[in-house]
């Protein structure tokens, strides 16, 4: 496969990380029941906004480096963040009770195997 091909391939997974977080930006309730979340208030507004906001905005710039690059680190830095995502929603399922959301948690599994494969191939290319 062309080095191209797999560059254009690895960017799949940054674009919605992408319109999440400039949602979260312009239009934040949203943004946040896209994902299933309710708009919070005061303190919690500005920990909620800024936390989200930052995961998926670098995120995106992570995955968007990665591919315009051709670099696996930071294909790999990508997958790290959404894949840890993936391992704390099951966490908070198993130990505090939380909702276990199966279409995200699939969504982030396959973008970690996605970014991990494409970071694979660019690695052999090189």
């Amino acid at each position: 496969m062309s080095r191209t091909i797999v560059r254009i391939l690895a960017v799949i997974p940054g674009l919605p990380m992408l319109v999440i977080g400039l949602s979260l930006i312009l239009q934040p309730a949203v943004a946040l029941e896209a994902i299933h979340m309710p708009l919070l208030e005061g303190l919690a507004l500005s920990t909620q906004l800024g936390d989200l906001t930052s995961f998926f905005l670098c995120s995106a710039v992570f995955i968007f480096m990665g591919a315009y690059h051709g670099s696996p680190r930071w294909l790999y830095a990508g997958a790290a963040l959404i894949f840890v995502a993936a391992l704390a929603r099951i966490y908070a399922w198993q130990v505090h009770g939380a909702g276990l959301p199966p279409e995200p948690i699939a969504v982030e599994i396959i973008s970690t195997i996605w970014l991990s494969v494409c970071a694979v191939i660019l690695s052999k290319q090189d």
